[in-house]
């Protein structure tokens, strides 16, 4: 009896972490009126090529942060592959460039209204996902202990197409915390926040998150 009377406690403090880490909000989201007026599901989906924003855009060389391209390309990426683990395959950002490179002058290559137009038109999508990587930072260390955590930012905006209209957007920003620091929310990361990821892991969660977000149904 006093066995159990140790453990009981112990056991609803862990249920109340799980629950009060469950409650911490990854992707921050927003709805538009045009995704309540909308009436039908979402067939097919395009990504477009992600543009590079805030602190990555402004990125010189150096032989240890990622290009602002490389970067650009792997969110775009990660969430295709997301998507596709989400059983719902989208048109990939390299096949929408190539079309866009096609079609429209370069100037108006990633305007929501002109890629929902191509998209349209090329692969038959009746939504696309425009984004942009505002943040890219690589951990300074090794899994086991770093100086500097990773950090990765990044928005996402569902258009339909080919009209452009706003249906959801959500943004994604986070800088990995120490067990340590904050035991209610590192629970969420890839291995339980008993590592340190690199950038490109970060990313990829948060494509995961990003992705189960999306209103495609």
């Amino acid at each position: 009896d006093c066995l159990m009377l140790r453990i009981i406690p112990r056991f609803v403090f862990l249920i109340a972490l799980v629950c009060m880490a469950g409650c911490v909000e990854t992707v921050k989201s927003r709805n538009f009126p045009a995704l309540n007026e909308r009436r039908e599901p979402i067939t097919r989906l395009a990504v477009a090529p992600f543009r590079a924003m805030g602190s990555l855009s402004r990125r010189t060389s150096s032989t240890t942060a990622v290009p602002p391209e490389v970067a650009t390309a792997l969110v775009a990426r990660y969430l295709t592959e997301a998507l596709a683990a989400r059983g719902f395959p989208a048109v990939p950002a390299d096949d929408v460039a190539r079309a866009l490179a096609m079609q429209q002058p370069i100037e108006e290559r990633l305007v929501p209204r002109a890629v929902a137009q191509v998209v349209s038109e090329k692969f038959g999508a009746d939504a696309v996902l425009l984004g942009s990587v505002t943040r890219f930072d690589e951990r300074r260390g090794q899994a086991a202990g770093a100086l500097n955590p990773a950090a990765v930012g990044f928005e996402v905006t569902l258009y339909t197409a080919p009209g452009a209209q706003k249906l959801w957007s959500g943004v994604f920003a986070e800088t990995q915390q120490a067990l340590s620091e904050n035991i209610l929310s590192t629970h969420r990361y890839p291995g339980g926040g008993m590592r340190w990821l690199t950038a490109e892991e970060l990313a990829k969660w948060g494509a995961e998150e990003m992705v189960l977000q999306i209103p495609l149904w």
